[in-house]
Parts: structure tokens; sequence; C-alpha cells
């Protein structure tokens, strides 16, 4: 059943509803089955009438607490979170996890299953904070079934840290995932140049730190990817995350038959030269002594809401470090582009300088702006 396509399957249900009746058992399975279908080839709306029909019939046969009635209403639920109808989502799978707490355990992995669904929505929804605050219990009922080695376990965890990072928390992150929660800044993007090189997605928005790396991929026609509109790619090694958008969501569209691979690959020339002059510059001044934020800009990225910088914040380093430092990523092969005079405020100097990566004319990236816009950073933060 489950391998025949949606049209058979939609023949299957009426041949059952004609000879057999709407709600016979035969017949509601069957739809279960075509609503799940619809779900995997994106017909959404389709997939909600008919869960909703099947998740009625099964539960007037077999009761709303039924393990069978629970599934159905659980994967009804799935197709809600894919419609972004968050709210309803949410009401669903807090029916499924309390009916199957109440019969199996809070610990049981098919409760445990109707939480972690519960808080995807929570987080896809951006209410981060409210998740952050489930999470710690979550996380402690893995481990308790599981055991805290367990593949399942760490990558509940991973998810709590995520979550954690996006918040800007990261203390606590260090403090769920350990010296994991820390990687070489030239390592990240590294990582994200193989990513886009791989992908040949048009990079929107990218920033990184040796907290990993956040990312935007658009897509266009010739792109080297099948990756659709909302996906989402991670790198649990490398503590890379990129969603996946379409042109049409972005402040300024393009036409997305537009060849950009071009300029995908020179973004990848100039992050891949960047890591390895991250890297040198890590080795040369200690490990954990480098504190970098990078935002990098392209002149052909269609938002420019973020300046092209390279950010180093060296209030958090000592004056030998700080000249270390400077030496350091001074030595990295540029062309030389306009230096803004230095800026001084309360917490000390501004100045900087700007570079343009010689394998990658058309990207910018710069010492000398951020520093101003955002509060100096925590120990634990930077």
């Amino acid at each position: 059943m489950a391998d025949r396509s949606v049209a058979e399957l939609r023949e299957y249900v009426a041949a059952l509803e004609a000879s057999q009746g709407l709600r016979a058992l035969e017949t509601t399975t069957a739809r279960h089955d075509l609503a799940g279908a619809l779900h995997e080839s994106g017909e959404l709306l389709e997939a909600v009438e008919q869960y909703a029909l099947a998740w009625d019939c099964f539960a007037r046969r077999f009761g709303p607490s039924h393990l069978i009635t629970l599934t159905c209403l659980n994967n009804f639920a799935l197709v809600m979170r894919d419609l972004c109808r968050w709210d309803e989502a949410l009401n669903l799978f807090d029916q499924v996890h309390a009916e199957r707490a109440a019969q199996f355990g809070p610990a049981h992995p098919l409760t445990l299953n109707a939480a972690n669904n519960f808080l995807s929505v929570l987080v896809r929804k951006g209410d981060l904070a409210a998740a952050a605050d489930e999470y710690p219990a979550f996380v402690e009922a893995c481990e308790y079934t599981f055991g805290p080695e367990d593949d399942t376990a760490l990558a509940i965890r991973r998810d709590y840290a995520d979550v954690l990072r996006r918040l800007g928390r990261h203390d606590e992150v260090v403090r769920v995932l350990g010296a994991s929660a820390m990687w070489p800044v030239g390592r990240v993007l590294i990582g994200c140049a193989r990513l886009l090189r791989y992908t040949a997605l048009f990079p929107v928005a990218m920033t990184a730190s040796r907290y990993g790396a956040e990312m935007t991929l658009s897509l266009h026609g010739t792109a080297r990817t099948d990756l659709g509109a909302g996906r989402e790619l991670r790198d649990d090694d490398l503590g890379i995350r990129c969603a996946v958008v379409a042109p049409r969501d972005l402040l300024e569209p393009y036409d997305p038959a537009e060849d950009l691979r071009t300029a995908a690959d020179q973004v990848a020339d100039a992050l891949g030269a960047l890591g390895e002059h991250l890297s040198e510059a890590d080795r040369e001044l200690g490990e954990g002594r480098l504190r970098v934020r990078v935002l990098v800009h392209h002149s052909r990225w269609p938002r420019l809401s973020l300046p092209p910088s390279l950010t180093v914040d060296r209030r958090l380093m000592s004056a030998r470090d700080r000249a270390r430092h400077d030496r350091v990523m001074r030595s990295t092969p540029h062309h030389p582009a306009p230096e803004p005079a230095g800026r001084r405020g309360r917490l000390g100097s501004r100045g900087g300088f700007s570079v343009r990566l010689a394998s990658a004319p058309h990207v910018t990236v710069s010492t000398s702006i951020g520093l101003d816009a955002v509060p100096p950073p925590s120990p634990a933060q930077a």
C-alpha cells in the first residue's frame, strides 16, 4: 500500500467507499495511507482533509485514546506544522503527548516523540524562549530512556544547544555540549565554502564565529542541488546551520532563472581562503584566543542590509594578543581598499582595515565596521 501513487490510492479509497462504506475500517486505513502520500507529495490541504476524516473514523471505532487513533492524530499535526498553522499543530501535539503520557508514562519513546514534535513547532514558530524552557526536562527524559551517550539523546541535546545559540546564550551552550560547542573559526568557514561549492546555492546572508555559522541560501535555476525552499541543512560537526529560501521571499527578489553559480563559487573561494588564513591566525595566537565574528559581503547579493565586515573584538584581548592578532590578520593577501579613519569610543579604538580578496575580487571583508553597533560581548559570548 505504501508504495502506491497518490492517484492509485485515490482510486482505491473511492472503490472502498463505494463497496464497503465511508467509515469501514479498510476504507479508513486506506484513507490514512492516502493522506500520508499526499503529505509526502506536498498536497497539504487535501492531506488535512483526509487525515481529519480518517482520525474521526478511527476515534469512532477505537476511541480517542487508542494507539492507532493517536498515530493518525500525530500525523495530522505534522501536516498542520508544515502548513505553518502553529497553534493548531501545538494543540494537536499536546493532545497526543497527554494521552501517550497517561498510557505509557512520560519517558516512553512514543511520549518523547510527541514532545519532540511539540518542541519542533515552538522552534519553527520562533518561540525560542518557550522552547528553551521546555528542553531541559525533555533532555533529561531522553537520557533516562535512551542513555546519555545514545545517538537520539545526543541529537536532542544538539537541538537544545541550537535553540540556546540562537538566543545568544552561549555559556549555556557550552554547558550543554561541553567543548564540542566551540570550533576553530577557520574550520567553520572552510566547511561553509565546501557547502557553497557543493550546492552552488546563492548566499543571501551569512555570519560565522567559533560558535558555528548561520547561513541563508537562496535557490536559482542552475543550482547543483535539488533542495527546495524551506529545507534546512545542518553540519553538527562544525555547527553550521543553513536555511534555504525562495527568491520571492527575499527583501529584494531576483530572477530565479539567473545563473548565479559563478557568484556562489566566488564567495566559496573567498570563504575558503579566509578560513585558511584564520586557521593560521588561530595557531599563531594559541587555541581559544581568536575572537572573530565574520560577515561576508558580495557585490551581487540582493540584500545589502548588513555592512561588509570581519569584526574582531579587541576589547577581550590583552595588549600583546591584540598586537599579534593585528599582525597576523594584516598578513592576509589582499588588494588594498580605501580605509576609513580610525574611530574612538568609550571602550577604545574602533580603527580597522578593509581587504578585497585576490581570489574573489567581488568579495570584501573589513575590520572597520560593526563594533559600535553592538554592546561588548561577555567572555562566554566572544
